[in-house]
């Protein structure tokens, strides 16, 4: 019902301009969140594909159709606008975040690589740091690390001081045992940057448990479990590092807490640990 009235509103702006794809876009988001997406997706089949916002509408739809699994339907969306003669830096761009969602991640990769081009071309340097940072996720879910460190390395030669940039590879370095002094000082830089987001402060955290500065790392962790109460990852660090200080019933607590979201390896990394204590075998990466 709250979501009546700005759907009615769209509806006479629509039908006083029915060319107004502006309006189609809009009005479909708002018909996909009051669970009406074969309406909405409807709507934007009519937009003509020659329309000025069709890039936008694809967007739109692409988003829709991934949100309802459909996955197969988006991709059709998304490789067909990204094999246009005229594709740029968001079709290219549209067509990784769908094969990321398929879990094709190398093909993603390339993908995002080709918006890469795209975006040069274009002129579109403040796109770059963006783009670099999805193709380094997509090929590190592909086991292709080096790659990934170098996508990571080449984003930050030009925002050096993105917190999303330095988390992300101090933390992908921290996982794998790699320059620790490096990775624990550009995640800590992050967190300096981006004091308020919940994940940075858990990577930081994490450094400091995986340095043996347990009690410091309780500290950061119990701050970004505050920020964020409902992340899974930050709840299992926590409770991983209150264990390894001897604080067992503080620690269940939080395992307990990071089940309510947790799903795949760390609920069962988590269910583990409830059962049987931390060990080697159940220890977060």
């Amino acid at each position: 019902q709250r979501a009546a009235p700005p759907i009615g509103l769209l509806q006479v702006a629509r039908y006083a301009d029915p060319g107004n794809s502006g309006a189609t876009a809009l009005l479909a988001l708002l018909l996909d969140a009051d669970d009406r997406s074969d309406e909405a997706l409807a709507l934007l089949d009519a937009v003509d594909r020659n329309d000025a916002l069709i890039s936008q509408v694809r967007d739109v739809k692409v988003r829709i159709l991934t949100k309802e699994k459909r996955l197969n339907e988006a991709y059709a969306v998304a490789a067909a606008a990204a094999n246009e003669p005229g594709a740029g830096m968001d079709d290219f761009s549209r067509l990784g975040d769908v094969l990321e969602a398929m879990g094709r991640h190398g093909e993603s990769a390339d993908a995002f690589g080709r918006a890469i081009g795209a975006a040069n071309a274009q002129g579109l340097k403040n796109e770059l740091w963006p783009l670099l940072l999805l193709r380094a996720s997509a090929l590190e879910q592909a086991n292709r690390w080096p790659e990934a460190k170098a996508a990571l390395q080449q984003g930050l030669a030009i925002a050096p001081e993105q917190p999303l940039l330095l988390n992300f590879l101090g933390y992908a370095k921290l996982e794998r045992g790699e320059d620790m002094d490096s990775a624990e000082a550009m995640i800590r830089k992050a967190s300096e940057l981006a004091p308020d987001d919940a994940s940075i402060t858990d990577s930081l955290g994490w450094a400091q448990f995986k340095r043996g500065k347990v009690e410091d790392a309780i500290a950061t962790l119990q701050r970004a479990a505050e920020k964020d109460p409902d992340q899974a990852e930050i709840q299992e660090h926590l409770g991983d590092a209150l264990y390894k200080s001897g604080r067992r019933f503080e620690a269940r607590f939080a395992w307990h807490a990071a089940l309510i979201t947790a799903e795949d390896e760390i609920a069962a990394r988590v269910k583990a640990k409830l059962a049987s204590g931390l060990n080697t075998a159940n220890a977060a990466p």
